[in-house]
């Protein structure tokens, strides 16, 4: 069984592809750029990666890589494939557009990794540098920068390994295939599941978003309901694996877009009476913290503990001693006799 060849009557429903289907899919993949945009603005803007969970990003990487490996094993995109070496170029397009959005999803999102680990070393070398203060504190800055290389090594191995599984199956086990699909679906759903749930456990800890766009947010959850569903007419109930992450996914992010809600009402109300929202400790990590807690992770950096030249610090008497260093040796040679 050949995977990508195709009989002329599998592509006769690709060679008259629907305008307003053309239409509705680009429209959705603009929609997504300007989704990502707000994001990306305010990780910029703030220089931090601060309130994105590790756990976050590296399961939607692993979910992204998943979901491309799904789309591209299931049958109807080998077809669709196969199609464009009879169809026109624009029917070839049309009949690749539910592929290209997914392709196009998953590389707006690592661009988010790619932003997290690149302003996790730089705001951790502009603390030990003394550029300028880190938002999250010295502490979880130096952790999430050493655990942001880890997370960027992990995605990069695990797509490579999804990628040559996938290869190998198309070219020399086609047959299992549509199993094949199926696995990535399931992982995909899976990963985005478990995806949201430490996001939406740091932000309910540290009581904001910190580089997490609302607005990001309240454009995506639209986008991720019209797109499961533009996904289900596409493929039918049979690709269930393509489109069943996008409904979860669409629910965490309405629950996050309610915590949002929540604590801009917590912070008016606040605001009127003349006091602000303290924000967690810096020892807090939810669920980037990997190990348990220890006395020395209470504790702040050494970098905050360098002495001043200018004013006293907090390891400072509050009352000087006066004495001259003849009477302070005096008093010592005393207190020793």
């Amino acid at each position: 069984m050949n995977l990508w060849t195709n009989e002329p009557d599998q592509c006769k429903h690709l060679a008259k592809p629907s305008i307003p289907q053309f239409v509705v899919s680009c429209s959705l993949m603009g929609w997504l750029l300007i989704c990502y945009l707000p994001q990306w603005a305010r990780i910029v803007s703030r220089k931090s990666a601060e309130g994105l969970s590790t756990y976050y990003i590296l399961l939607g990487s692993l979910s992204g890589v998943c979901a491309v490996g799904n789309i591209m094993m299931l049958p109807s995109s080998a077809v669709e494939l196969g199609c464009c070496r009879t169809n026109t170029r624009f029917a070839c397009i049309s009949g690749l557009l539910g592929m290209l959005q997914v392709i196009f999803g998953i590389a707006c999102f690592w661009i988010v990794l790619f932003m997290y680990v690149y302003y996790s070393e730089e705001e951790a070398d502009a603390e030990k540098h003394g550029r300028r203060a880190s938002i999250s504190g010295p502490d979880r800055t130096f952790r999430r920068a050493k655990r942001a290389i880890r997370v960027l090594i992990a995605a990069c191995s695990f797509a490579m390994s999804i990628l040559l599984i996938s290869a190998i199956i198309l070219h020399r086990f086609p047959w299992v295939a549509q199993t094949w699909a199926n696995i990535l679906g399931i992982a995909v759903a899976c990963f985005a599941c478990v995806q949201w749930v430490p996001q939406v456990r740091t932000t309910w800890h540290l009581g904001h978003l910190g580089s997490l766009s609302p607005t990001s947010l309240c454009l995506m959850a639209p986008y991720t309901w019209i797109f499961g569903i533009n996904m289900m007419i596409r493929v039918g109930q049979k690709d269930w694996s393509a489109w069943i992450v996008y409904v979860l996914v669409g629910t965490m992010q309405v629950v996050l877009i309610v915590m949002a809600i929540c604590f801009a009402i917590r912070d008016r109300n606040l605001a009127k009476e003349g006091k602000q929202h303290c924000s967690v400790p810096p020892e807090f990590e939810g669920w980037n913290t990997v190990s348990t807690w220890t006395s020395r992770s209470r504790q702040t950096s050494i970098l905050s503990h360098r002495a001043s030249n200018v004013g006293p610090d907090e390891r400072s008497p509050l009352i000087r001693s006066q004495l001259s260093p003849r009477e302070v040796s005096h008093k010592q040679a005393n207190h020793h006799s």
